[in-house]
């Protein structure tokens, strides 16, 4: 599986923690827990297609499996 970039998730990170600096470490778990969201989102995503008789994920499907997690 395709990780993400580690530079624009250090970037997101600091976003939400100004002027603080991340460890490296930090970072690759932050990449681990999004993987993991982004999985599960996915699958409810695909259940919620599913069950409209879809076979493709649509912007809204997202929208409700979001509120499902």
């Amino acid at each position: 599986m395709a990780s993400l970039p580690i530079s624009n998730v250090k970037r997101l990170l600091g976003q939400g923690a100004k002027e603080m600096r991340i460890s490296a470490e930090s970072v690759t778990v932050a990449i681990e827990a999004t993987e993991e969201y982004l999985g599960k989102l996915g699958e409810r995503a695909a259940s919620v297609a599913r069950s409209y008789g879809r076979k493709t994920i649509m912007p809204e499907d997202l929208a409700q499996a979001r509120k499902l997690i």
